[in-house]
């Protein structure tokens, strides 16, 4: 895969698809004791445009909800991601590059993400929420 519409495909193929936008694609996962998960990619690029982005993002607060500073510090023992806010939900994201990504470069990440997202909210909200 090098570009947004082959990674786009490679999802729809191996993945259920719950929303797809053309820029942003909305994914459910069930994860096992009546947990799901929802992951969303979305097409990225750096401010000048030049080089393109998969963003994988995954909910699991709102804001709130919880002390920013436990997720913070939660997070540190994980090895993929970041915590975002978008508007007023607390997410774990990470970004992979399109030029030159391949499916295991996108498959680890994906799963990093998804499982880094369900175990904080577990551990912070305590229950299934997203």
């Amino acid at each position: 895969m090098a570009t947004w519409d082959e990674l786009r495909s490679y999802i729809r193929i191996n993945y259920k698809v719950d929303q797809d936008d053309g820029n942003l694609i909305r994914l459910l996962f069930a994860i096992g004791d009546d947990r799901t998960q929802i992951v969303i990619v979305a097409k990225s690029s750096t401010g000048d445009g030049a080089s393109q982005f998969a963003t994988i993002a995954s909910p699991f607060a709102e804001v709130g909800d919880i002390d920013i500073e436990s997720a913070l510090t939660a997070i540190a023992e994980y090895v993929v991601g970041g915590v975002v806010a978008y508007g007023r939900t607390y997410m774990v994201r990470h970004s992979v590059p399109l030029e030159t990504l391949d499916p295991g470069e996108f498959e680890g990440p994906l799963r990093m993400v998804l499982h880094t997202a369900d175990a904080l909210e577990a551990k912070l909200i305590g229950s299934d929420k997203f």
